[in-house]
């Protein structure tokens, strides 16, 4: 009897959870000249070859190598971000601190150097 009562009631509970209705949401309407994506770096198993290929890379190579040479330090691969912002396009941002201390952040683009902006 015992058991017949926690299988009722185990089968009370489930339909209560499919047959009652939810909250549903509805995504906002995309405005037609919205051109906005969302950046969040890439991450898992993708990023990991992205950034496979991109740390064999000469540009990214020539880069450290200068970078280096000139006093900078790299924490590694595990700090880099992959962002892709646009279809085709492939942005990787390498943390450096310069010899002075302060963070930087280069940023390179399809594999092509583009530039370096503070590390926020």
């Amino acid at each position: 009897m015992k058991k017949l009562l926690t299988v009722l009631a185990g089968v009370v509970i489930a339909l209560s959870l499919f047959v009652t209705t939810g909250n549903t949401v509805k995504a906002a309407e995309p405005d037609g000249d919205c051109t906005c994506h969302d950046l969040l770096p890439i991450q898992g198993p993708e990023r990991n070859k992205i950034v496979a290929d991109f740390l064999s890379s000469k540009e990214f190579q020539a880069k450290k190598l200068e970078l280096i040479k000139s006093g900078s330090t790299w924490n590694g691969a595990h700090t880099i971000e992959v962002v892709l912002p646009a279809e085709g396009v492939t942005m990787v941002g390498v943390p450096f601190i310069s010899a002075t201390g302060i963070p930087e952040v280069y940023v390179f683009i399809n594999g092509t150097f583009v530039g370096s902006a503070p590390a926020e």
